[in-house]
């Protein structure tokens, strides 16, 4: 005598979309045929042979069995009378139908409801054998045929970008940024779902920033990516790169395992230093350029082969128009005490002066806040002083002292922390203008700008 076995194939292909919002998945499915007997009122369990759903094909662990939820549906196509009851999947039978009349021979049509929430799901098929139980008259024997059956939930591979990539903008608004060594950064967070391990990677669409201002200019500078660090924080793997128009992967080979839940959020950290930042991004205006976000499955990971998911956006450095200048030495003071000092005139030589900041191209002026050097009622004329480069110092002209604003520099480049060298003078030729004058302190306030007022 030969005993033949069958087992029946329930299929589930569980939606990405069901994966991706936590939210249950149904599907209707049939367990076999009910074969009614005079005067029997039927009941059905439903019980697990195995003790989980396990990942025959993904490597991932076994899924807990009351992730799935059984109730009966109809026998036959009819509905029928009794207790239907949903129960959650266990290694115990459970009654899902309790008859409270005869029921007609026919196929049994089940429901599904297969809770995605609170569990990861990894690419693979999660496998238990189900045994479907209703005891014939006096209890004896099973009128379902075939009894057992193997569920395989199908979980597909994917990686999908919840957010859009859009524009990560650093914004370049203080001169501290210049001076600190770190420089500035600025972050952009990416929220991603999937079902497999993904190495992150980034590449530019081109080689050097695209430039636009409304500012002044004296050049269009020339900044390449490459003067961009990027790298993912709270990533222990996390592997920096300096921008490229070749895709750099973030993290090793291996990538990034799946997330709880299947999704999680990737900070992008886009840094310049300090030393980069006053190489290339000087001038005031906005410093453009595409950036592709890459999330690719190493291909030895089950499913094998490639998947890759992507999304386009965009990386701008925006420079503010920023300008300062300070004085180093508050006070200046030249002094004639002696023939030869009305003879040959004076110079006072003020080394690092003054220390200017600007991000667009400047101009540089001076002039006096009064209409002469005073010392109480006693006063000496502004004309008698000349402003102007200490020897070595280049890029400046020397000016004659006036209430009105005189230019000392004409559209120089832009420039963080240029150190200026200044000689203020009373030459001989103007000595004759401070003979006959009591002797005392003559003063006036001096202002240096970048604009004449």
């Amino acid at each position: 005598m030969y005993t033949i076995h069958v087992q029946a194939q329930i299929n589930v292909n569980l939606p990405a979309a069901n994966i991706t919002a936590r939210t249950d998945y149904q599907q209707n499915f049939t367990s076999g045929t009910y074969t009614s007997a005079l005067g029997l009122l039927p009941t059905i369990g439903v019980k697990s042979n195995t003790a989980n759903f396990s990942n025959t094909l993904g490597g991932n662990g076994p899924a807990p069995l009351n992730l799935a939820h059984i109730k009966l549906v109809s026998i036959n196509n009819l509905t029928v009378l009794g207790t239907f009851t949903e129960i959650a999947l266990s290694t115990t039978n459970q009654n899902i139908f309790a008859a409270v009349a005869s029921v007609a021979s026919g196929t049994v049509l089940n429901n599904l409801r297969l809770a995605t929430a609170g569990f990861t799901w990894v690419a693979g098929t999660y496998t238990a054998e189900l045994f479907f139980l209703a005891p014939g008259l006096l209890g004896l024997g099973n009128v379902i045929t075939p009894a057992t059956h193997t569920m395989n939930i199908i979980v597909p591979s994917f990686i999908t970008p919840l957010t859009t990539a859009g524009t990560t903008s650093i914004l370049v608004n203080n001169l501290s940024f210049y001076r600190t060594p770190a420089g500035i950064s600025a972050s952009k967070a990416l929220s991603l779902t999937n079902t497999v391990n993904y190495r992150p990677s980034l590449q530019t669409g081109n080689s050097n920033f695209s430039f636009s201002t409304t500012l002044p200019y004296n050049s269009l500078p020339v900044t390449p990516v490459s003067s961009v660090a990027a790298t993912l924080t709270a990533v222990a793997t996390a592997t920096p790169i300096t921008l490229s128009t070749t895709a750099q992967g973030l993290t090793p080979v291996a990538g990034l395992a799946v997330p709880t839940n299947n999704s999680q959020t990737l900070n992008y950290a886009f840094s310049i230093d300090a030393t980069k930042l006053k190489a290339g991004f000087l001038q005031a205006g906005t410093y453009s350029v595409p950036i592709t976000y890459t999330w690719n499955k190493p291909t030895a990971t089950y499913p094998t082969g490639t998947l890759q998911a992507q999304a386009v956006g965009s990386l701008e450095v925006v420079v503010s128009d920023l300008s300062e200048i300070i004085a180093n030495q508050s006070t200046v003071n030249l002094t004639f005490s002696t023939a030869g000092h009305y003879q040959n005139g004076v110079n006072q030589d003020m080394s690092a002066h003054l220390k200017l900041s600007k991000t667009t191209p400047y101009n540089v002026y001076v002039r006096a806040t009064s209409a002469n050097f005073a010392s109480g009622v006693n006063s000496v004329p502004l004309n008698v002083m000349r402003i102007g480069p200490m020897p070595g110092q280049t890029g400046m002209q020397t000016v004659t002292l006036s209430a009105t604003a005189q230019q000392l520099i004409n559209g120089a480049d832009p420039v963080i922390d240029r150190s200026l060298n200044i000689r203020y003078s009373i030459p001989a030729s103007e000595t004759s203008k401070l003979l006959n004058k009591p002797a005392g302190t003559y003063t006036t306030n001096i202002i240096f700008s970048f604009v004449a007022p």
